[in-house]
Order: structure tokens, then sequence, then C-alpha cells
């Protein structure tokens, strides 16, 4: 009996310690996209750390690792996969968001899509978008080198131009042929700044996005904001308060009916919360402002709107183990990511 008592209770400790590091320690995730690079790529393995800003709580047993494959099999349990079965709540973390952090959340849409982007603006920010560069609270955004944008460019020497990208291992970058001498490119600000130096590119300029429709997600016909220009808007903090209008329903219709557990809706100039009029609404928790690296190849905030605290599920730390383009990237072994 003993034989049999103790390698159970080994069992059950050992899965114990794993379930609770998942669950407020560690994770892993899988890069799915290119909208981190040249920071990520897609199928770098990264670590989450969840103790920086604190562990979240449970929501429902589906939450919890290997507990939750039991309630798969109830069918009273599984009609209930999509709601919150406890209130939110997070335990102390040992540091707070900052701007330019790197984090993983679920999406705004659907709790069991992740997502990971990097935060430009904190609650209570105010944040414009002028023409792809970031301001918060009238200050300018220092991008990190990795950013990627689309560049029209002169080339000045198209052989030593390819010679430079060889150089960087970048035969992957397109480069399309606009008029003559000028050629496109999706690059960072470490290759830009690359290219310049050995003198094959000159007559720089950013790529600035024209309007359209729906792209954003302001959807009014009125605000014609594009991904490169935007604002200025208060990003949402606990406790701010607004007023209703037209022009304020239209930038935080989304977060208040997705995230703050009740209903806005506008009918004639006049909102109504929980189908009674209101003329102000004051937010319940904080939210972000989440980014993609490569700005052009991504949809993040501009697109979906402001992320939630609720929805955030710990800090990126470090690339695990790469495997780029099918090959094995030691130089990104437990790589830190900034």
């Amino acid at each position: 009996m003993k034989k049999t008592v103790k390698p159970v209770i080994l069992f059950l400790v050992i899965l114990s310690l794993v379930i609770i590091i998942r669950l407020l320690v560690f994770d892993i995730y899988k890069i799915p996209s290119s909208s981190m690079e040249n920071l990520l790529y897609p199928g770098d393995v990264i670590v989450i750390n969840k103790l920086e800003y604190g562990p979240r709580l449970p929501r429902s047993p589906f939450d919890i690792p290997w507990i939750n494959i039991a309630f798969y099999f109830n069918d009273k349990a599984k009609k209930r996969i999509k709601e919150d079965w406890w209130d939110y709540k997070r335990v102390s973390g040992t540091s707070t968001i900052k701007q330019g952090d790197i984090f993983v959340f679920n999406s705004t849409w659907n709790k069991n899509y992740i997502l990971v982007k990097r935060c430009v603006a904190l609650p209570g920010d105010t944040l414009n978008i002028k023409n792809a560069a970031i301001y918060t609270n009238n200050k300018l955004f220092a991008s990190p080198d990795t950013e990627k944008n689309n560049y029209k460019f002169k080339i000045k020497n198209k052989k030593k131009l390819y010679k430079a990208l060889d150089s960087l291992a970048l035969n992957d970058i397109m480069l399309n042929n606009c008029s003559g001498k000028f050629s496109e490119g999706n690059l960072s600000k470490f290759e830009l700044d690359f290219l310049k130096k050995v003198n094959c590119i000159n007559s720089i300029k950013i790529k600035i996005d024209t309007f359209v429709e729906g792209k954003t997600f302001v959807k009014t016909p009125e605000i014609k904001w594009t991904f490169d220009n935007m604002g200025p808007f208060v990003i949402p903090k606990k406790g701010m308060q607004i007023k209703l209008n037209p022009e304020t329903f239209s930038l935080y219709e989304r977060a208040i009916n997705g995230s703050e557990n009740c209903k806005i809706k506008e009918l004639k100039g006049i909102c109504f919360i929980n189908n009674k009029k209101a003329t102000t609404y004051t937010f319940k928790q904080d939210y972000y402002f989440m980014m993609g690296d490569n700005r052009k190849e991504t949809l993040d905030s501009r697109a979906w709107g402001f992320v939630p605290e609720s929805n955030i599920i710990g800090k990126v730390q470090c690339v695990l183990w790469s495997n780029y383009q099918g090959e094995f990237q030691w130089d990104r072994l437990f790589k830190n990511v900034k």
C-alpha cells in the first residue's frame, strides 16, 4: 500500500508545483506573427514573468492548467466556458507597468486569443500620433531601434546597397521599385541607420498611411484617423470621468462595452448606460495602448482600442529559444527582451 501511496503523493506534489508556477510565476508562449519584428520573430518561444506586475488569479476553472481538463468533460461547465466564475483579482507585483514595456495579454474580443505588443501609453496619458511619431503628454516616445516601418528612398548605388543588405543578412527584405532609382522597403531604425552610414541611399521618407474608413478603432466618418495620424486622446484611467457625447462615445464605446461590465449605446446624440440616460461615465479600471514594433505589419490598439488591466497576463522576460526560418538561433538563446 505504501509503495502505491508514495508515488501518488509525489505526483500530486509535482503537479501542484507545476500548476502554481504556471499560474502565478512563469509561463511560456510562442510568437505567432511578425508584428514584433525585429525584436521577436515568428516561432520564438518566450518566457512570461507573472510576478513583475502581479499574478492574475483565475476567473474560472478553465484558467487553471491541467485542472481545466476535468471541466472540459463536464457538459454543464462547458456551457459556462466563456463566463467569469469569480471576480477579477490580481496579487501585488514587484513592479508597475512602464511605457515601453512588452507584455502578453488576452485580446479584447476573445480571451483565448493571446497577443504580445509594446506599451506606448499608460492610463491617463494623452496620446497623439503625428506622421508615425508617437507623442505622450506632448513628449516624443523614444521608439526602439527594432521598430520597423515602410520607407521610400533613392538608391545611390544598387550594387553597394545589396552588398550592405547581405552583410546584415537582410536578403528577405523586399525592395519595391517605384520609379527610376526610387525604392520602398520595410526596415528597422537600426537597418536604416546602417544603410545611411554606408552611403548607399538618400532622400529617405517614411511612408504615411492614407485614410481608410473602418481601419482604426474609432469608426465615425467625421474622425478621419489613420495608423500614422491619430489623436490627441486620453487613455482611460481608473476613476477617470468623461462627459458623454458622440465624440467620446466613438472613442470609448468599445472599452466600456467590452471590459467595464455594462452596456453603453448612443441614440440621436444621447448616451444610455444599461438603458438609462447618462451624461458622464467613470471608468472602473486602468487601460493601456499597445503597438507592435513592426508598425505596418501589425494590428494593434490603433485597430481595436485600449487593453484593460484585467487582460494582462505578464511581462515578457526573455526569448527561451528561437527557431527563426527553420534554423536554431544560438545567439537568441535566453536573450533578454527590452
